[in-house]
């Protein structure tokens, strides 16, 4: 076969890299043609039929292509591969995209779902169109350029990651912004960016002056009233916790549902991080250790762009295919839901998990989630992992920490969801159907408490959120300046950075 030539698909009758008639029960005529087709364009590059019938097996299993299972293996370089089809094709590959010529337009971000077609505005030259070519539509592309050869001249061969690169860079301004602005613009209720409304003020100023009032007037009976009313708040709030208590002593029920057996959806995690470059090598450790498919995994490690040491620290790990490193433009105010909500344009996943640098998620844990959602209704939009302290001898402080953790998690979250009232989320393991959570505005940036503003929000759209048993495990803070600092944090609420 000479070079830019294409061989044919494999005949029904013949037997295929998967072993036997490439015709498998219980799929369609379409199916098995795309199937085919892809094969063929694999073996053309010079994949063997061993490797070609255990990525069949895969991609059966969690239904997905030949070549995403190719891609993720981690047995092929990206680089490498799209290298290859560019010189089968005879087009020019491009490693790398220039940010400045590409155009920032409104459709821009479908790029970073779905990278396969990006235009490319050269000052010096006549534009060219980058693609991202798929192994089953190879035959068809090589079919054209045969027949119309100067197509070729406008058209470059690159890879997914350089046009999600380069989207990232050419719309950072406009996301940013949008990121920043989005929920206060549409949804200026649920914002915290103004903390004090004009009625609120006014509120909040004629309340101080009719306690000033009655504390000259009626010292006594002010005092009187004053101590009833707290007393009576703390005896709720103190009876809330006992009946969770009370609750807790009954054996809790396994209530994860029958794992699907059909193939999964593709799951999001989510991390944000800032200065965590001596967290690098355990969070990496830790998220490969989850038990899910790889080519159904999209991670997105989400870092300030200025934070260059953790970002050379997560590259220096080679994290692998399934991972994404996102850098959020300097722009205030810069919070974690920020981060968060930056990256949230760019989920491709069904289901979305959040968690910290130092979490250590029990492997299974994602698979509980998708079984509870799935057999759920969609009402049920977030599921709350527990958070189990890992260093409770370290110190009396973290001891302490660690018996909080313990009642928030295992005892009163549990009981809020039983009763199918809102749930104050912690600030990780969280897991979310992506189009609720879109729906409900992605994250605060203006708040730092922001997964238990967003547990609210929710609610108040319609939704609830419950929680699970598989737990995900952290440090808690051992010196009590560091303690205090988070406790600030948290009691704040409120950010004007």
């Amino acid at each position: 076969m000479r070079m830019g030539e294409y061989p044919p698909g494999p005949s029904r009758r013949q037997e295929g890299p998967c072993g036997g008639s490439p015709e498998t029960p219980g799929r369609t005529d379409a199916a098995v043609g795309v199937r085919e087709a892809e094969l063929a364009a694999l073996t053309s590059l010079g994949f063997s039929k061993p490797l070609l019938a255990r990525l069949c097996a895969q991609a059966d299993a969690n239904g997905t292509s030949v070549e995403a299972e190719l891609l993720c293996c981690g047995e092929v370089d990206e680089d490498a591969y799209y290298g290859a089809i560019a010189r089968l094709l005879r087009l020019p590959f491009a490693e790398t995209i220039d940010p400045s010529s590409v155009v920032d337009l409104p459709l821009l971000d479908t790029q970073l779902l779905h990278p396969l077609m990006l235009r490319i505005a050269h000052r010096h030259q006549p534009p060219q169109t980058a693609i991202v070519p798929e192994a089953c539509r190879l035959a068809d592309i090589a079919a054209v350029l045969s027949t119309l050869p100067l197509l070729g001249r406008d058209l470059v061969i690159t890879t997914p990651s350089a046009i999600r690169e380069a989207v990232w860079r050419a719309g950072a301004d406009r996301r940013v912004r949008a990121a920043t602005n989005r929920l206060f613009e549409e949804q200026p209720q649920y914002s915290a960016r103004v903390v004090l409304a004009g009625h609120q003020g006014f509120f909040a100023g004629l309340w101080v002056a009719t306690f000033v009032s009655a504390l000259l007037v009626r010292p006594v009976i002010l005092m009187l009233s004053l101590h009833i009313a707290l007393s009576l708040t703390y005896f709720l709030s103190l009876s809330l916790r006992m009946a969770a208590m009370v609750l807790r002593t009954v054996p809790p029920s396994e209530r994860s549902a029958v794992a699907n057996p059909g193939p999964l959806p593709r799951y999001t995690v989510m991390v944000a991080l800032y200065r965590e470059a001596d967290m690098a090598g355990q969070l990496i450790a830790s998220l490969r250790r989850l038990d899910w498919p790889v080519s159904l995994l999209d991670i997105k490690l989400v870092c300030e762009v200025d934070d260059h040491a953790t970002i050379a620290a997560l590259k220096a790990e080679h994290p692998g295919p399934q991972f994404e490193i996102i850098e959020v433009p300097a722009h205030g105010p810069r919070t974690k839901p920020k981060a968060l909500t930056y990256a949230l344009s760019a989920a491709r996943g069904e289901l979305l998990a959040v968690y910290d640098a130092e979490d250590r998620p029990h492997p299974q844990q994602m698979r509980e989630a998708h079984a509870r959602f799935l057999a759920a209704p969609p009402e049920l939009a977030c599921l709350q992992a527990p958070l189990i302290i890992s260093n409770a001898e370290a110190s009396w402080l973290s001891a302490l920490f660690s018996l909080e953790y313990s009642a928030l998690f295992r005892g009163l979250l549990p009981m809020l969801g039983r009763i199918g009232l809102p749930l104050p989320l912690g600030g990780t393991s969280n897991h979310f159907r992506t189009d609720a959570l879109r729906e409900a505005g992605g994250w605060d940036p203006f708040n730092v408490t922001e997964d238990a503003d967003l547990g609210l929000r929710l609610y108040r759209l319609g939704y609830r959120a419950d929680v699970l048993h598989r737990q995900t495990l952290e440090e808690a803070p051992v010196e009590p300046a560091v303690w205090l600092a988070q406790r600030c944090r948290w009691f704040k609420g409120g950010c004007h950075l």
